[in-house]
């Protein structure tokens, strides 16, 4: 028998007395003070208060911001910032456990996880991750959907049943992968990877890839961040759409992307078209056509209507008889006028010739003149004796009258 076992007990404390007495110790005695640190595993539920740790290089200490204060505290408050947090030292009596109720926050400087997002950033950035020149357009009527993200998450319930409401004939492909934790970066990007390799094969193109996860806390957002997807984004010949689902928070995966979506919601909608829409566009340009055509068709009988009333479809004969009348009356006034212009050149060519006949030397010497030519002894050329000097006694003269000719010899010449 355990004889310490039968000693009075004449003072002890139960577990919620004991949480009270160190909870009351611990707030009378750090009622307000400051503590820096860096913001980690931080969760916001939907009550508003925000719960995170506030740890630096060795340790760390659990803390709360009620939601009053969430609200003042804005972007302050934000996974990594390192940061000044005024409050009071407490114990939450239901567990037990030591915490820091934060009341005002007050950045400072930059914490060691945001420091290395930063650089991570800087380093894709001068290697074209971000460029939009490089980002490729989604297809209009994808016909195969590749949803890489956590096959229980609320994310791929988002997606699929947009996709089946909107574009019911697309095939969906489902790369089930972690969207938190150390694991999630390379399970991701091996995703990416084999789609991609998969798509390669005839009959197995993919047309999209949608990459998201079904919200969370910011805190969660560590894969979309890693270099290792970035890397998987980037070299995808597929157009991706990234729907991490965090407003307030740009990741990596996001600037990297070819689209971003701000929920699984809205990258589904965004990557698809509306089939119903489809149809009613399709239908209200099937009415236009008809009516269209229905136009034309009434518009072309009535101009028939009207040709058939025309006398060359109700007389065809009468008007080509009229036609050959008209022929045989251009052909008689063709003939006619041509008849009158040979007549009228006949006439000009008449007075042409009795004018030329006029001028001619022949007719000249009708009117008593005569042409007399002479030839040097000794030379054959016979020339036209215009002036006495030109002659010397022996030239022979021979004498064009108007009839006949009358050969001499120079006796005497006198200029």
């Amino acid at each position: 028998m355990d004889l310490f076992s039968q000693l009075p007990i004449e003072e002890f404390f139960t577990v919620t007395q004991i949480n009270e007495e160190t909870k009351a110790l611990l707030e009378g005695a750090y009622r307000s003070l400051w503590i820096l640190g860096e913001i980690s595993d931080l969760k916001t539920p939907n009550s508003g208060h925000a719960y995170f740790s506030l740890k630096d290089e060795k340790c760390s200490i659990r803390g709360v911001l009620f939601k009053p204060n969430v609200l003042k505290a804005g972007k302050n408050l934000r996974e990594g910032m390192k940061v000044l947090i005024r409050g009071r030292l407490s114990i939450y009596a239901a567990r037990g456990d030591f915490q820091f109720i934060g009341e005002e926050v007050r950045p400072f400087g930059i914490g060691d996880q945001d420091l290395a997002l930063k650089q991570l950033k800087e380093k894709l950035r001068g290697k074209g991750y971000f460029s939009q020149e490089r980002k490729k357009s989604l297809p209009n009527y994808p016909r195969r959907i590749a949803l890489v993200t956590s096959p229980t998450g609320s994310a791929v319930r988002d997606m699929l049943e947009v996709l089946r409401k909107r574009w019911p004939g697309a095939e969906v492909l489902l790369a089930p992968v972690r969207v938190q934790g150390d694991l999630a970066p390379g399970e991701i990007s091996l995703a990416l990877n084999q789609l991609n390799s998969l798509s390669l094969f005839p009959g197995q193109e993919i047309d999209l890839i949608l990459l998201g996860r079904g919200g969370g806390s910011s805190e969660d957002l560590g894969a979309f961040n890693s270099e290792i997807v970035a890397n998987a984004i980037f070299q995808s010949y597929i157009p991706v759409v990234s729907a991490v689902g965090h407003e307030d928070d740009l990741t990596i995966a996001d600037l990297v992307a070819d689209r971003r979506a701000l929920t699984p919601t809205e990258a589904a909608t965004m990557a698809t078209p509306d089939f119903q829409e489809i149809i009613k566009e399709l239908g209200n340009n099937q009415t236009y056509l008809n009516s269209s055509l229905k136009g034309k068709l009434n518009q072309a009988s009535q101009t028939l209507n009207l040709l058939t009333q025309r006398r060359v479809f109700l007389s065809p004969l009468d008007l080509l008889g009229q036609k050959n009348q008209e022929l045989d009356e251009l052909a008689t006034r063709f003939l006619q006028s041509l008849w009158n212009h040979i007549k009228e050149d006949s006439r000009q060519l008449a007075n042409y010739s009795l004018a030329l006949e006029s001028l001619g030397p022949l007719r000249i010497l009708g009117r008593g003149y005569s042409l007399t030519y002479h030839s040097q002894e000794g030379v054959g050329e016979k020339k036209l004796a215009l002036e006495a000097k030109a002659l010397k006694p022996g030239d022979c003269l021979s004498t064009i009258l108007k009839r006949g000719k009358v050969f001499s010899q120079v006796i005497r010449v006198e200029d």
